[in-house]
């Protein structure tokens, strides 16, 4: 599995679990874990326990990339408050020039189209 490993702590210290609840909360170090050797936080010991206990449940979606990042071959790190859950999963998105260029609008114009494109790039890197 290969995860975005940019930044010293997964999606910017933002707690996975939350992000499937529709919410957006940063974690903590008192509640961390390590899966494939990457730092993950956690707002408190039962999200963190969720997340051992099934962490694929979590993740997003091309290794915690950019989404329309991966649709173009690119490996760009995201903003983990640009975010879409579709289903059960997530997906992370760039957010450029204080927030103005927001590439979550790309996908959300055709997203079945940028999820094709983002699954080829993405399986041809993994």
């Amino acid at each position: 599995m290969n995860i975005n490993t940019i930044k010293p702590v997964f999606a910017n210290g933002y707690d996975l679990v939350e992000f499937h609840a529709n919410q957006v909360v940063k974690g903590c170090d008192a509640h961390a874990t390590k899966f494939e050797e990457t730092l993950f936080y956690f707002k408190d010991e039962s999200n963190k326990n969720k997340f051992e206990a099934n962490p694929v449940r979590y993740l997003p979606q091309y290794g915690g990339f950019c989404a329309i990042g991966v649709s173009d071959g690119k490996f760009l790190n995201p903003n983990p408050v640009s975010y879409i859950l579709e289903g059960n999963k997530l997906y992370f998105f760039s957010r450029m020039l204080f927030g103005l260029i927001d590439a979550k609008r790309q996908w959300v114009k055709d997203p079945a189209e940028k999820r094709k494109l983002a699954d080829s790039q993405w399986s041809r890197f993994i």
